[in-house]
């Protein structure tokens, strides 16, 4: 699916503050990077700017290690305070030059293949104190469910029962604009590399049984994802 290129870069544009652990809604783009460097660049470039430097924020990112046969290369995340803090983000960066550059190196350098909208439903293994670099590996995987509330339930009991040993992160986001794609959740694991992340497999995880036998009538797997973060760009 091919979203609106300029929607992609508006959103990267406004690099609002703090990534997972505070954020209140984010953005996520799937992208098709031809030229890295390229946007790496413009990106080094507005954080500097002016205009960057006037708004605090966190963008993340990350390319696909695995990603099935999607066309996508890389992923950016960007994180928000609030949604008033979006509003004024969107606003800021459409009256500035610095915006409209960086509008110009990203088109030339990428176009979106996906868009999403997300917030956090509050849940995690309160374990966010794992990751300590900030070019960390992550393991996605989009969900769709039917009864949230129970899946919910159902995903803490999982992550409350891991070894305590585990060094990841892991976090239940709610999907909350896709237009056609699927999956009505996303759930993120991260560690510090990937020899971490995959030290503990699924049928090695305690309540892994017992939760896959509890949401299967109420949920199913769309896409299982790795990723590695290649940048984190921060102005607080």
């Amino acid at each position: 699916m091919k979203i609106n290129l300029q929607s992609f870069i508006v959103a990267i544009a406004t690099l609002l503050f703090s990534a997972h652990s505070s954020a209140q809604i984010a953005l996520g783009f799937d992208i098709q990077v031809t030229d890295p460097a390229r946007l790496i660049s413009a990106m080094d470039e507005y954080t500097a700017s002016q205009t960057g430097q006037s708004i605090p924020g966190t963008a993340i990112l990350s390319q696909y290690i695995a990603n099935g046969n999607s066309p996508a290369t890389h992923n950016l995340a960007v994180f928000y305070p609030t949604v008033e803090g979006m509003d004024e983000a969107f606003l800021r960066n459409s009256l500035s030059e610095d915006w409209a550059k960086l509008i110009s190196e990203l088109g030339a350098a990428s176009s979106t293949v996906l868009n999403v909208m997300f917030e956090p439903t509050g849940l995690t293994n309160g374990n966010s104190d794992a990751v300590t670099s900030d070019l960390y590996a992550s393991r996605w995987l989009v969900v769709d469910v039917t009864d949230e509330a129970s899946f919910a339930a159902e995903w803490q009991k999982l992550v409350d029962a891991d070894s305590a040993d585990w060094d990841v992160n892991a976090s239940l986001w709610r999907i909350i604009g896709r237009g056609d794609a699927t999956g009505s959740h996303l759930i993120s694991y991260q560690a510090n590399n990937f020899s971490t992340l995959l030290s503990v497999r699924n049928s090695e995880r305690p309540g892994m049984a017992s939760f896959q036998r509890a949401v299967n009538g109420i949920s199913s797997i769309y896409s299982i994802n790795m990723v590695n973060t290649v940048k984190v760009w921060t102005n607080q």
